[in-house]
């Protein structure tokens, strides 16, 4: 009896080890640790045929683009260490996992706090910041907040996996989402460029074409004195010279940003990650 005992609380434990192997890393050839998967679900939102089948498409999009697709799910990353923020959490848990792909190491973040509805989404490595620039960021994240605020969480994180893929396949085609090739409104540079310039110019030939057809045609004079206004002439000339000037110039600040539609490309931090946070 106490064999039976000992071995249904060995497999007790067992299952419970399985049902949590994404929280735990496994140490290589080089001492380092490693995440064994792509997505690791410990605050438990996803069954298992549901994270099974995102596991299998991030794994075939982080190889085919040689960029990491991740996704962390925790209760409460503040029980992990005394970070300020999930977005610090965030970074520190990519490193300290040596995760991305190649020698820059690229790949993308998305880390979900569950005790006050944090997210963190960050990217690391030159290609995964010509991929995801801070106005694709800002999309793929409005494709799964959505989801998020309604508790759906297996449909944001196929938006998040799916979103990941257009990005990539975008930026591997030399056409990375970004303000310089398609701005807030959907409207593309190009179209952008012919309205600023063509508007004003037709407006401008308008406007000088009612001018002219309001002129009065008059006969040319062969006298000079014929144009003399009665009483004669006064000119006023007034003339301003400016002979110094001050400018003042202010830098602008270009590191930890959060989520912007600002100018073009992907801001970096000191730390090599770029990136933003919020609620969901």
């Amino acid at each position: 009896m106490m064999k039976k005992g000992t071995l249904a609380l060995l497999l007790i434990l067992a299952v419970l080890l399985l049902g949590t192997i994404p929280a735990f890393a496994e140490t290589g050839q080089s001492g380092q640790n490693r995440l064994p998967y792509d997505i690791s679900d410990t605050a438990g939102l996803m069954t298992s045929e549901q994270w099974q089948k995102l596991e299998t498409a991030a794994e075939q999009i982080s190889e085919r683009y040689q960029c990491g697709v991740y996704i962390v799910t925790l209760d409460d990353y503040k029980s992990y260490g005394s970070y300020s923020s999930i977005r610090s959490f965030s970074e520190d848990f990519y490193t300290h996992y040596q995760m991305g792909m190649g020698e820059r190491r690229n790949g993308i973040l998305l880390v979900l706090s569950m005790a006050d509805r944090d997210y963190s989404l960050i990217a690391y490595g030159s290609d995964a910041h010509y991929a995801f620039t801070d106005y694709g960021k800002q999309v793929l994240a409005d494709s799964f907040l959505d989801n998020f605020g309604r508790n759906d969480w297996y449909g944001g994180f196929s938006d998040y996996v799916e979103g990941c893929s257009e990005l990539l396949a975008r930026a591997a085609s030399g056409q990375p989402l970004d303000v310089s090739y398609e701005s807030r409104d959907g409207i593309t540079e190009e179209v952008g460029t012919a309205v600023v310039i063509g508007v004003p110019l037709l407006v401008g030939v308008g406007a000088c074409e009612g001018m002219r057809r309001r002129m009065k045609p008059v006969a040319r004079q062969s006298r000079a004195d014929e144009y003399i206004v009665p009483g004669g002439i006064h000119l006023d000339i007034k003339k301003d010279v400016f002979l110094t000037r001050t400018v003042s110039r202010t830098p602008i600040r270009t590191e930890n940003r959060d989520s912007h539609y600002g100018g073009g490309g992907t801001t970096v931090n000191s730390g090599g990650f770029s990136g933003q946070s919020g609620k969901f």
